[in-house]
């Protein structure tokens, strides 16, 4: 039962942070303001045409005198207007584009899904023109393919890239499109033109060629030469079409990148991209902060601009007469316009009934919760100053004074953008408090469990306290409702109490509520501790295995023996190889056919006797996996069969065990680590295999010589020489909670250092899919998946059966082992809780949403896992089987039973 609940307490965890983090921003059910012309003022372009250059960072564009451009240096120097735009982390192509066209920065709740998908509906520049046409990459084409404008969907052509491109032909693709439609379409366009139109051009190969040739050499320049051609040609060609000089274009980038060709932080070099605007209604002489750039080999200086990428969509939408889109969170630029200062008051003013419409919106949508009375309201944009705002724009506007009414639209927006802010993260105090509130009542369940024995009596329903507790939860409920607080915030407000009703009727009726709390709080703060010392600190990991499996041995060191040497040196082998190990995704081929060989010389040389048809049937699959293996490194077709026979020998290694014929636990455990390190070494790329064959046996070597020197010792105290008329020492209830307490750190730090040591937990969010490909050679997510969590808890199935098979207080106490398991893990979680990001770098969002999950998982993992030792152990002989008569009885005490 209480495995239930931890289940579900952990479930609403993540909700919780669901809720409070990775909430969706974006708002719906507001109206686009009027455009231009409908206030009677005439756009200064009728068209645009919006070049992105994906991974195209500014650093490239103005290197060496923008070098690199010689087809577009004549509008540099006569007609553009060039600068820096600062993005957002993460820096990556769909946050980039949805700040470009949108107006507002990657939304909190795109970060569940990795940054791929759309959270929400949202409004773009691309919804309130007459005509859309683009061309582009399926990946970044996609996030607006499906948005709607006034006459129907986008017309948007996608290309995947293929062999017939080669390897940098998707912008030649994209022009060649542009040619063809231009050519086909040019006659209808100039005669039955909608206006406004716009066209998206993305061109993707300098990204590519950024991520494979980097962008400071000779091959990068020489795509960007095709690429900045090409832009050229496009403008040529468009100025030939539409000879009206009414079209504005504007090259810009999603995102930049680093030396390395990497994106996705926060880094200079990532964050600053170029956009060059030029055409109609572009004013050269815009405001700049005194920063200049050169041009050609004279040096020609011309004003450096600056802009956050999400005022390109405000910006883009006034030069062409439209207000900005719905979900615009930017301020419209000044000074960047060819245009009167009244007209540019009134694009200010659209500007700020956008985000007062937002305001508005999200007013609506927390007014429905009464509750709001009782809690602080944003009272600098009440109604009645919005309201005088709109009467003293109008008023100033009759009087001719723009200037005077721009200023007032710009303290509105600065004051809208502060009050969205404040109202999104409106319920997230409450929603903290509730979380926490919740989490310690469900601690407080665990060490009342741990203080009362399975068969004492606990607390009744009737008890007062837990009575107190149903009335508050029906009075808050009934307060939630009549106050129409949202079903999700009302569910996650309410769940605390009934977490603590549990937790107090779980006190046993005749036993303490908490054994030694100071004794427990220090074991749990300690732990936790350095764990997460060790998390930030990867160095601080092999200190701490060293300490911990020394302490857990310490008796050991007064009575030194030839097998205590040999733990020794295993253990200083294991802590030095984790401070110089490679991370996830190293393949050396050559390591892992040494790691198939260490595998059946391991046993061999430790002395381990196995049935022969154990031996025949693990070599046979480490021939069979290097086989596998080597046709794959050769590009060489793999039958089914090979794979089919790869899943036949992983079940038989696993059903086997409990059926061997095994005489003791320690041959049984033998067993165990022979079978799964087998299967380990097939799901391995290089070195691992060898780094967990070598942990496993530390751990039993450690056991043994544990053992020893407890017998030694105990042998020194009995001064009868008789320890079996000796009566056994019962440990107090003090002796179980430390004891659980050591076997929860061990196989904590075990876990975690076995993940270190390969490599994996630096890198929890991206696995190599080649670690299956013995068992499957097609992606095929949900196997792929199953086999590396298989491998990622194989150690610990051999860990845990160790202790069940060779402690008896490991057998006795599995119970309150577990209970100190979560008690540490959550104890973790609540830490970080507090430092989960949901903005900012792409892999500081995942690695702080990663330690949580890991440390919030990892005891619910656990406990299924510990289901298998079990199973390992089972007494059960192969000969109860009517069709098998090779094998003689033997016994195996039973998890949970003393050895005797």
């Amino acid at each position: 039962m209480w495995k239930i609940f931890a289940l579900l307490v952990h479930i609403l965890m993540l909700g919780y942070i669901s809720k409070i983090y990775f909430q969706s921003t974006v708002l719906n059910g507001m109206l686009p303001q009027v455009t231009h012309r409908d206030l009677g003022l005439e756009p200064p372009a009728d068209r645009l045409v919006v070049f992105i250059t994906d991974g195209f960072r500014a650093e490239s564009f103005f290197r060496n005198n923008c070098s690199g451009l010689p087809s577009l240096r004549n509008i540099l120097l006569n007609e553009g207007l060039a600068g820096v735009a600062r993005t957002c982390a993460p820096t990556q192509s769909r946050p980039g584009h949805i700040a470009i066209f949108g107006g507002f920065n990657e939304d909190p709740a795109a970060a569940m899904t990795n940054f791929q998908k759309n959270p929400d509906v949202f409004d773009t520049v691309f919804n309130r023109t007459a005509g859309t046409w683009g061309w582009g990459g399926r990946p970044v084409i996609t996030i607006f393919n499906d948005l709607v404008t006034k006459n129907g969907p986008v017309n948007f052509e996608m290309y995947t890239l293929n062999e017939e491109m080669g390897i940098y032909g998707a912008d030649n693709w994209v022009f060649n499109k542009v040619r063809h439609f231009m050519a086909s379409n040019a006659n209808v366009l100039m005669v039955r033109e909608k206006l406004p139109s716009m066209f998206l051009i993305y061109l993707g190969d300098l990204d590519l060629a950024g991520h494979s040739a980097k962008p400071n050499t000779a091959e990068y320049l020489k795509i960007l030469n095709n690429t900045q051609a090409g832009i050229a040609e496009m403008y040529e060609l468009f100025e030939r079409i539409f000879k009206d000089k009414r079209t504005v274009y504007l090259l810009t980038s999603d995102h930049g990148m680093t030396d390395s060709g990497a994106h996705g932080a926060g880094s200079q070099l990532e964050i600053e991209v170029p956009f060059l605007l030029w055409g109609a209604g572009v004013k050269r002489a815009a405001p700049n902060a005194g920063h200049f750039f050169k041009i050609g080999e004279h040096g020609v200086r011309r004003p450096l601009h600056e802009l956050d990428q999400v005022q390109m969509a405000p910006l883009m939408s006034a030069l062409i007469g439209l207000p900005p889109p719905v979900n615009n969170m930017a301020t419209l630029p000044l000074g960047y316009i060819n245009v009167g200062a009244k007209h540019e008051a009134h694009a200010l003013h659209l500007n700020a009934l956008q985000l007062l419409a937002q305001v508005n919106r999200m007013q609506q949508l927390h007014q429905r919760d009464r509750i709001i009375d009782w809690l602080p309201m944003f009272e600098s944009l009440e109604e009645h100053r919005v309201e005088t705002y709109k009467q003293q724009f109008q008023h100033l506007m009759k009087l001719n004074y723009a200037r005077e009414a721009i200023q007032t639209s710009q303290e509105m927006i600065r004051l809208s953008l502060k009050c969205l802010e404040s109202y999104r993260n409106y319920y997230r105090i409450p929603l903290s408090v509730a979380c926490i509130v919740m989490y310690l009542g469900w601690l407080y369940y665990l060490v009342a469990k741990q203080a009362r024995t399975s068969n004492a009596p606990k607390h009744d329903w009737l008890d007062l306290p837990i009575i107190i507790l149903f009335v508050l939860e029906i009075v808050l409920a009934l307060f939630l409702y009549l106050h129409k607080v949202s079903c999700g915030t009302s569910f996650y407000l309410l769940v605390p109490l009934p977490v603590w009703i549990m937790a107090l009727r779980e006190r046993g009726l005749h036993t303490k509520c908490i054994e030694a709390p100071l004794m427990q709080l220090a074991w749990i703060v300690c732990t936790a501790a350095l764990l997460i010392a060790t998390i930030h600190y990867r160095e601080l990991t092999t200190l701490g295995y060293f300490v911990v499996v020394c302490i857990n041995n310490w008796r050991a060191f007064t009575r030194p023996t030839l097998k205590f040497a040999l733990w020794i040196l295993l253990v200083l082998l294991l802590a030095g190889f984790s401070l110089v190990r490679p991370n996830l995704g190293y393949h050396s081929k050559c390591l892992l056919f040494t790691s198939m060989v260490f595998t059946v010389l391991r046993p061999l040389v430790l002395g381990e006797s196995h049935a022969w048809r154990v031996w025949i049937s693990n070599s046979a699959a480490l021939l069979l996996g290097g086989y596998v293996v080597q046709r794959i490194l050769c590009d060489k077709p793999i039958s089914q069969w090979l794979h089919g026979t790869a899943w036949i020998y992983l079940v038989f290694a696993l059903i086997s065990i409990p059926y061997s014929n095994a005489r003791s636990p320690r041959t049984r455990v033998q067993l165990i680590l022979f079978n799964l390190s087998t299967i380990y070494t097939l799901l391995c790329l290089s070195y691992e295999s060898i780094f967990i064959q070598v942990l496993c046996t530390e751990f039993l070597i450690g056991v043994e010589v544990r053992d020893e020197s407890k017998q030694l010792e105990d042998d020194e105290d009995d001064s009868d020489g008789d320890e079996a008329d000796k009566p056994a020492k019962a440990l107090t209830s003090v002796q179980h909670i430390l004891n659980c307490y050591r076997y929860a750190l061990l196989i904590i730090f075990y876990t975690y250092f076995s993940l270190i040591g390969t490599g994996n937990l630096p890198h929890i969010n991206s696995f190599d899919p080649d670690t299956a490909r013995v068992f499957v050679r097609e992606l095929s997510p949900a196997l792929i998946g199953s086999l590396i969590v298989l491998k990622l808890f194989i150690p610990n199935i051999i860990i845990m059966s160790s202790m069940y098979a060779l402690c008896a207080k490991a057998r006795q106490n599995v119970r309150g082992i577990f209970i100190c398991l979560f008690l540490i893990c959550d104890a973790m979680c609540l830490y970080f809780f507090f430092f989960v990001r949901n903005s900012g770098s792409w892999s500081g969002v995942r690695a702080s949403l990663s330690n949580l999950l890991i440390v919030h998982g990892l005891p619910i993992l656990l406990i299924v896992f510990s289901w298998v030792p079990k199973q390992f152990l089972s007494a059960l002989p192969m000969t109860m089987l009517p069709m098998l008569s090779w094998k003689t009885d033997v016994h195996i005490s039973q998890p949970g039973q003393s050895q005797a």
